[in-house]
């Protein structure tokens, strides 16, 4: 059965949203314009409540967490520009630091962790163009590298991990063609 929860401080749409320590974390998105802000809500208490905003408004973009932290990847600006800076939001300070920049800005990507490692796979790129590119972050040494790119280009698809394999699935390709294809990275 569905219930009601407590609403959110703004209307928020194309955000992102995950799971850090037990509490829910909706960030950026757009309403009205691409926002930067970002709230928590705490199970415990049931309600929301406002934390530190990103320094980038941004809508379309990849969320993760990796140890304990919170990774904010590309997205889009208010001028719809595809972006390929990154963001990590640490709660246990409740700051935000800018961590390396993408090789490849890109928007409508999907983000997923495998074994402690972000990756940032497909999407569109600053001029609109459909990437089949994948990119991998490494915590530990502050750097994205490049991986094995996809056969296919694609965005909007969905991303997730199973036994340590990252899948990704469907999507639009170049032609603007919604795609029943799924691609598996060991």
């Amino acid at each position: 059965q569905w219930s009601v929860g407590a609403p959110l401080g703004m209307v928020r749409s194309n955000h992102g949203m995950t799971v850090v320590d037990g509490k829910l974390y909706v960030v950026g998105g757009y309403s009205g314009t691409v926002i930067s802000s970002v709230e928590c809500f705490d199970p415990s208490t049931g309600q929301w409540s406002a934390v530190a905003a990103m320094s980038t408004a941004r809508y379309g973009h990849g969320v993760a967490v990796v140890d304990g932290k919170l990774y904010v990847v590309g997205g889009q600006d208010n001028d719809e520009t595809s972006l390929s800076s990154v963001e990590c939001f640490d709660p246990s300070t409740g700051q935000w630091s800018a961590v390396a920049a993408m090789s490849t800005a890109r928007s409508s990507h999907g983000v997923a962790v495998v074994d402690g490692k972000l990756y940032a796979a497909g999407g569109k790129d600053a001029t609109g163009t459909h990437l089949s590119s994948v990119e991998c972050f490494d915590p530990s040494t502050g750097q994205w590298s490049a991986v094995a790119a996809m056969s296919t280009a694609r965005y909007s698809h969905g991303v997730a991990v199973a036994d340590g394999k990252l899948y990704v699935v469907g999507g639009v390709d170049g032609t603007n063609t919604c795609l029943s294809s799924v691609e598996c990275f060991d």
